[in-house]
């Protein structure tokens, strides 16, 4: 420890030198980190969070029989394929897209590769997406020029081997498909304006959006996303610097009626209940409507807050997500008014138990 705060001394003192190659190496290694939490994140939550399943069920082949010609199966399977979209909101050029950050890895060079590279396992577990399609979205997005498109080769083996099983292993090759990931920009709010000019989102995207904090205006975001397509509730996912901002970021949601409700340990938190036996580790995705915990694709960058000197926090560390009300304007103003008696009955309840113990 007295070594690390000498060097940090002679590093404040002298400058760049007192750090060791070491420690230069392990630095960037942290800042690479952030900025792969953003693929990461996106390609393994979508992949692995019951919200998005059904979504993706959909664009999977399926198996034809073996009295089928050849030809009229790759027919069959080019018809039914599939484009796969989602809107990432609020994406800046700095965060999302990495501002003028650059790889040193060969099949990953820049911010578009990086996320073609992160949805691979996706588009080739769900063979009937022909076309997946990232739009990023925000004020602080690139320009709309820009319009990237990398092919993904989706072949793959899959290869079932256990414990001492290598010779008893089974190989299966899919093969003779690619899918291609177009990644668009649009500089702007997301609003019936922008969306007028870009397919409709199977999924969508926020990070880091800080839904409460008072220099962000999200409402009209939030009703696009809820009104676009009352046929059905759009599955979404939001990260977090902190837990703290996920709890306030969902409470937010629920009582303005963006989604039915609260994770189990966010309501029992909610509610007071700090006894609760389920602990927010590891996001646990097995619930459909909506999910909540520590986001296993973030990085290990530390940052510091520039309010206080003591407010750490990483990345996109805590992710939650489910699926939008689906509701129209109606019922959102019904769910509202729910959810404001709901807190006015927990007040009165505190209230109580307050009375009690005196």
């Amino acid at each position: 420890a007295k070594d690390r705060i000498t060097r940090a001394l002679q590093y404040f003192l002298f400058g760049d030198f007192a750090i060791t190659a070491e420690e230069k190496e392990a630095a960037k290694d942290r800042i690479t980190s952030e900025y792969e939490s953003y693929p990461a994140t996106l390609g393994n939550v979508l992949m692995d969070a019951s919200c998005f399943q059904p979504t993706l069920s959909r664009m999977k082949m399926q198996r034809r029989g073996k009295t089928e010609r050849q030809s009229d199966l790759a027919n069959i399977q080019q018809q039914s394929k599939k484009t796969f979209t989602v809107h990432i909101i609020g994406a800046s050029e700095e965060a999302e897209l990495w501002g003028q950050y650059k790889m040193k890895h060969s099949s990953c060079n820049d911010v578009y590769s990086a996320y073609s590279e992160a949805l691979t396992e996706l588009a080739s577990t769900y063979n009937g997406i022909a076309t997946i399609r990232l739009v990023f979205v925000g004020p602080n997005c690139r320009g709309n020029d820009v319009n990237e498109v990398r092919i993904l080769n989706t072949d793959k083996e899959i290869q079932g081997v256990g414990e001492g099983e290598e010779k008893k292993s089974k190989k299966r090759k899919q093969t003779g498909s690619s899918c291609e990931v177009i990644l668009q920009t649009l500089k702007g709010n997301y609003d019936d304006e922008a969306l007028a000019s870009i397919p409709k989102p199977d999924v969508v995207v926020f990070f880091n959006p800080g839904f409460t904090c008072a220099d962000y205006k999200w409402t009209e975001a939030l009703d696009a996303c809820v009104q676009q397509d009352t046929s059905r509730r759009v599955p979404f996912l939001v990260t977090t610097n902190t837990e703290m901002e996920a709890i306030s970021d969902l409470q937010f949601l629920y009582q303005n009626g963006y989604i039915d409700e609260l994770p189990a340990i966010v309501a029992d938190i909610v509610n007071g209940d700090f006894a609760s036996e389920v602990e927010p580790d590891i996001a646990d995705y097995n619930d459909i409507n909506v999910f909540f915990g520590e986001n296993p694709n973030s990085g290990n960058r530390v940052r510091q807050s520039g309010n206080m000197a003591n407010d750490l926090f990483v990345k996109n560390r805590w992710i939650y997500g489910g699926l939008f009300s689906g509701r129209d304007e109606s019922t959102k103003e019904k769910s509202i008014k729910k959810g404001e008696q709901d807190e006015q009955s927990k007040l009165k309840s505190k209230r109580k138990h307050n009375s009690a113990l005196m």
